[in-house]
Formats: C-alpha cells, sequence, structure tokens
C-alpha cells in the first residue's frame, strides 16, 4: 500500500542519496522508480516531489490477470470463425497469419515447451522473454529480471528444460496460444496469428501481488522491443485493476500515441456484475450521502477509492457497524489520515489525492486493516459542490472475500485499468454462443466520459493451450482483447509488411477501422457503454480500408 511510481530523468538515482527518510526502492527501467516508505505520510511525498530529478508520481494499484482458466475442454469452442479471421487465413488469394509481425503479451508468462510455440524444425516462435521475476540479465534499460533470447529458448527446448522461465497459473500460456499458437497439438486449436511471433513479459509479483508499475514497465519494454527491431508490434496487456481508474491522462501511453505499428489492446474488465462499484450524485453543500458496505468475511486488507470531478470536494468518513466514526480532516490540504476502531480492532487510513498526478479527478484512498463482518457505510459530506457525482470503487472481485460488496452497486463505469487509457483500445466479453454480453462484462463509460469499450469479442469457453502441452479453457475480457490484439496482427501485415497501406498503422486509425467495422444489432443505438460499437469483426475490419 505505501508505494508510488516515479517517472524521473537520469538524476534521479543521484539525488535519493539525500532523501532524509526511511525508503525502499525497485528500479525498474532508467526512467521509472519504484518506491516503498514506512507511511505516505505528506512530508514524504513533498520530500520526493521537490527532487529536480522527479517529473511525476503516480499511485501504484494490484493488477490482476482478466481470465478465468478452466482445466479441461468440455463445452469449450473458438472464437475466429466468429470474428471473420478465418475467411483471411484461408483464402488463396490473400492468407493472413500474422508473418513478420508481433504480439508481445504481458501476462503471467509461458510454458515455451508446449508444441504448440514450437516450429517442425524445433526452434521457438518466441522471440524473447522478459521474466521480471528472475534475477540475471535484464535487458537494456531496464534494471530487473532476466531476458532470455530465442536462441536461450532453442537451447531449452532442446534440452528438455522447463526451468527458464515458468508459467505457474498458466494464464499467459492460454493467451499467447489463443494469439498465435501453431495448433501442432490439435490443428482446430490453432492461434488466430499463427504466423505472428511472441515477446513475452511475465509480471513480477510484489509482496504477493501483480502490479501497474510493472505493467507499465512490461508495456515500456514491449514498445522498445517493436521499436528496435523495426517489426510491427501489437501489445496484448492481459491484465487489469478497478484502481487509477480516473488516471485518463496520455502519460502512460504517450510513447505508443504517435507511434506507426504499435498498438496497445487490453480487456475491460470482468466487474460488470460483481458490487465492487458504486456512485451517485451530491447535490449540494453539506449534503450527506451514505454508501453501504456489506461484508461477510474478515477482510485483512480492504481498499475502497473514491472519485469526484474537480473542482468538487467532500469530507469522508468511516462509520464502522458498532458506529464509531473516524476522525475528521483538514481538506485544505492532501494528506493522511490514521486511526483504530476499538471495538472492530480495525485500522484505518484516508490519503486524499496527491497534488502531483495528472487527473481531472479528486482521488481518496481508504484502507481498513482486519475489516470485521458486518455494514461498514463509508458517508461523503458535500464541502464544495459543482457537479457532485461520486464514484466509488473496491478492488477486483478477485481480491475480496466471498459476500463483501457495496449494497447497492452499479455496473457502470466499471471499465479497469489501463482500458480507461484514451489510446489503449479496449475490449468487452462476448458469449458467441448465446450471441450475448457476459454479465460480468465491464461497461462504460470512464470516469472522464469516454466511450468504452470500443467493442466486444468471444471471450466464454474459448479454448487454448495449457501447461504441460494440455489444452484447456479460458473465459474473461484478456480473452476477448486476445482475438482483437492478435487480428490487430493480421491487419499489421497486410497493412504495414505487405505494403498495401503502409501509413495506416496508427492506433487511432486502427481504432477506428475497428468501431466503424464492428456488427451491430439493428434495434440497438450504437456506440453504448455495454457493446461500445458492437461486435468485433475482422472482416468488417479489413473493409474499412477499401
Amino acid at each position: 500500500a505505501n508505494s508510488i511510481l516515479v517517472s524521473h530523468d537520469d538524476n534521479f538515482i543521484e539525488e535519493l542519496k539525500d532523501l532524509n527518510t526511511t525508503y525502499e526502492i525497485i528500479r525498474l527501467s532508467n526512467s521509472r522508480t519504484l518506491m516503498f516508505f514506512d507511511s505516505l505520510s505528506r512530508r514524504n511525498i513533498e520530500l520526493v516531489l521537490r527532487l529536480n530529478s522527479v517529473e511525476i508520481i503516480e499511485n501504484v494499484v494490484k493488477v490482476t490477470p482478466l481470465g478465468t482458466i478452466t482445466r479441461g475442454i468440455e463445452n469449450g469452442i473458438s472464437g475466429q470463425e466468429e470474428i471473420g479471421v478465418n475467411f483471411f487465413k484461408n483464402n488463396p488469394n490473400i492468407q493472413l497469419t500474422g508473418r513478420g509481425t508481433i504480439i508481445a503479451v504481458i501476462d503471467t508468462g509461458i510454458d515455451y515447451l508446449h508444441k504448440d510455440f514450437i516450429y517442425p524444425d524445433g526452434t521457438s516462435k518466441i522471440r524473447y522473454i522478459w521474466d521480471q521475476s528472475v534475477e540475471g540479465k535484464p535487458p537494456e534499460g531496464f534494471f530487473l529480471g532476466t531476458e532470455y533470447t530465442n536462441e536461450d529458448i532453442n537451447n531449452a527446448i532442446k534440452a528438455n528444460n522447463k526451468n527458464l522461465s515458468t508459467d505457474e497459473e498458466g494464464h499467459g500460456t492460454i493467451i499467447s496460444g489463443i494469439c498465435a499458437g501453431l495448433g501442432n497439438g490439435n490443428k482446430s486449436y490453432e492461434g488466430i496469428a499463427p504466423g505472428a511471433e511472441l515477446i513475452v513479459i511475465k509480471l513480477a509479483k510484489v509482496n504477493g501481488d501483480y502490479n501497474s508499475a510493472m505493467l507499465f514497465a512490461a508495456l515500456q519494454y514491449a514498445y522498445r522491443k517493436g521499436e528496435e527491431l523495426n517489426i510491427p508490434t501489437s501489445i496484448q496487456v492481459s491484465m487489469g485493476s478497478n484502481g487509477l481508474v480516473g488516471y485518463a491522462n496520455r502519460t502512460n501511453s504517450r510513447e505508443t500515441y504517435f507511434s506507426n505499428g504499435v498498438c496497445v489492446v487490453t480487456g475491460a474488465g470482468n466487474e460488470g456484475d460483481t458490487g465492487t462499484h458504486a456512485s451517485g450524485r451530491i447535490l449540494r453543500d453539506g449534503e450527506i450521502v451514505d454508501i453501504d458496505i456489506q461484508i461477510q468475511q474478515e477482510e485483512p486488507n480492504l481498499r475502497i477509492e473514491v472519485w469526484l470531478s474537480r473542482p468538487d470536494r467532500v469530507n469522508i468518513f468511516i462509520i464502522s457497524p458498532t458506529g464509531e466514526t473516524t476522525k475528521a480532516v483538514d481538506l485544505s490540504s492532501y494528506d493522511l489520515v490514521t486511526g483504530k476502531f476499538d471495538f472492530e480492532d480495525t485500522e484505518y487510513s484516508i490519503r486524499y489525492s496527491y497534488p502531483a498526478t495528472y487527473s481531472g479527478q479528486e482521488h481518496t484512498i481508504i484502507y481498513l486493516r482486519r475489516a470485521k463482518p458486518g455494514i461498514w457505510k463509508l458517508q461523503l459530506e458535500g464541502a464544495y459542490i459543482t457537479g457532485g457525482v461520486y464514484n466509488v470503487y473496491l478492488q477486483n472481485r478477485v481480491f475480496l472475500k466471498e459476500g463483501t460488496r457495496f449494497r447497492e452497486s452499479d455496473p457502470n463505469s466499471t471499465i479497469n485499468y489501463p482500458g480507461v487509457q484514451p489510446d489503449v483500445i479496449t475490449v468487452g466479453t462476448y458469449n458467441s454462443i448465446t450471441r450475448s454480453i457476459w454479465a460480468s462484462s465491464s461497461r462504460g463509460p470512464s470516469l472522464t466520459n469516454r466511450i468504452k469499450p470500443d467493442v466486444v469479442a468471444p471471450g466464454v469457453n474459448i479454448i487454448g493451450p495449457y501447461l504441460n502441452n494440455s489444452y484447456a479453457t479460458v473465459t474473461g475480457s484478456s480473452v476477448a482483447a486476445a482475438h482483437v490484439s492478435a487480428s490487430i496482427a493480421l491487419y499489421l501485415e497486410y497493412t504495414i509488411n505487405e505494403d498495401n497501406y503502409p501509413n495506416k498503422g496508427f492506433v487511432q486509425i486502427i481504432r477506428t477501422f475497428i468501431q466503424g467495422g464492428a456488427n451491430r444489432a439493428g434495434n440497438v443505438v450504437y456506440p453504448n457503454n455495454i457493446w461500445g460499437y458492437g461486435v468485433f469483426n475482422f472482416r468488417g475490419m479489413f473493409d474499412q480500408l477499401k
């Protein structure tokens, strides 16, 4: 909880030597460092902000893979016919497979010994693996993990050595296979872009969880690799978070924004029906709103985020099940308030937003440690109200105990970070068997009122390669995103590599074509917060080129 991501210039490490506080760091890259403190007090934040080398600081949140795997392949399907790619793979006149492109998968790693990633000559289709969790030789410009080259991977395949880098969860393996698997185990499970090469970034866990700082470093790496190799690159981000959703600036995506042939795709999230978001409106100064949070089993560490549009300000109180209340905070300053509910033996902290983050939102983070079962109230009192709209989030459902939820929740505005970013293509989850939206698919709009998701794509019970040369099925928005990121590899092969439309590889153009080519039902108004511009269709996207 007490960490920040610092963006800085080359003098930062030198300047840190004089920092008069206790801290630890993990250096990520030459421009980003993760810092940990005993407490994120105002003093610590200001000490860092005073350093000349510091550009911005950002909150760090837990992220989670956006897919759930079921072993075995009963009821499993392929989404390829649904999205219209088979026409191009089987058409002798055009035959697109993703040749000469890279799909960079940011995920839990990959089982590189799975036969679906090995060519007939025994070599791997994986060009690089950056395993952030293994100490060793980091990639150039980065300071953690180990970068394995195609040669390293080929040698491991020859020796049948599975210990180079492992995927304990299988999520990265199945997503990589849906994107670009060779179908060696079973041709009907071939990936969407079997001709594309893979770069896999395995995120490291910090204190037991994946986080947004490691995700950010992975994005930086994928982007730099594509540029360095000068190969069109589609970046698949399989992770997401309910945190940071109000940050919709370009800092995180500025590197990809103006590049021809680099595109970032991510899932919208799986929080549509999970009770992790509440919203409403405070009409005037002095009005008090109560938001009930139901807890059925003790929560060791509950994080609650409150977002308001500037310049609105509210006073925030927490009332425990026995009626104890937190102390008031002077709102004139960013600060940290801590205390304890004696009857519940629950510690709390309330942290008002940094003055130095890029966001049009007022932002407060609340932590409850050892929150006991019962109804907890979050009380918002209007201090200065012009618009009055508030949005409150718990962590992603996977981080919560069963039964922890808002008593009155709102399925809208549940798009996860980084899918809220303007220059990321964000994909919701469609059930191609029932031809309906998947109930947990996160909905828009973003807190800055952008239409999200961009489109929806198949993401329920999709078959792909799993650990130890097996296959499994997977459900969630990471899977829906994989259908789009792999299709973009086919698109980049046709437009850039085959030189048909060499200037049509910018993310804004790709997004417009994806939106324009989506399938839309006749009786629905598009774009909307559930379907975006419709169901992704590669043939429709391709026709936009004409």
